[in-house]
């Protein structure tokens, strides 16, 4: 899957436990923030803000094999267990670089990172509010397509809103997967600029 990275686009694939070595943990460890995103101490990987709330901000982080993993960055004094139910957690870690520090966006007023880390499976998608028929900007075609999904998926969503609490718009994302995968199919355009067939399923990734 193409995705962009300021003005760079990587071809890339999402990472499995296996492909984590000692030089990620190596690397991780020594990441910084700054001006909404990360500073990485090498400059083949590269990262890219995807949101926060109160209690965490989460990143997407591509290292040198075209492999990209999400990254959270935790509050823990705020931080309620908000989890990703539908996919794999890798690793908790410690980053001194991110202890004590002050997230600037204003919209993240009173985030304070702690220095733990999550390391998660990345999700390529939109949130439930809004699908996009193209990543680089809202269009005419988004509301058909979100409206289509929305009744195909409905049943699935108000499942998770009766087995978890704080289900919402932001926190379950329209997933954008291969067609030999579960979902709906949709037809989209990638960073790539390419129109593609797809398959549209549901991921909660910060439900309790």
């Amino acid at each position: 899957m193409p995705l962009k990275f300021g003005d760079e686009i990587r071809v890339v694939s999402k990472i499995k436990a296996e492909d984590f070595t000692t030089t990620h943990h190596e690397i991780l460890s020594k990441i910084r923030y700054n001006g909404y995103n990360l500073v990485i101490p090498d400059g083949a990987w590269r990262s890219l803000f995807l949101g926060a709330g109160e209690e965490k901000a989460v990143f997407c982080i591509c290292d040198s094999n075209q492999h990209v993993f999400a990254l959270e960055a935790l509050d823990e004094r705020t931080y309620l267990g908000g989890r990703f139910v539908g996919g794999e957690y890798f690793f908790d870690m410690l980053v001194s670089g991110l202890r004590n520090v002050m997230a600037e966006n204003k919209a993240m007023s009173g985030l304070i990172f702690t220095g733990k880390v999550r390391i998660r499976e990345f999700v390529h998608g939109f949130e439930w509010a809004r699908f996009q028929f193209n990543p680089g900007q809202t269009g005419r075609h988004d509301w058909p397509l979100t409206a289509y999904l929305r009744a195909g998926l409905a049943a699935k969503f108000n499942g998770y809103r009766s087995q978890y609490q704080d289900v919402h718009e932001r926190n379950v994302l329209f997933e954008i997967r291969a067609m030999r995968e579960r979902g709906l199919p949709a037809i989209v355009r990638g960073w790539s600029r390419k129109i593609k067939l797809v398959r549209v399923g549901l991921q909660p990734i910060d439900v309790r």
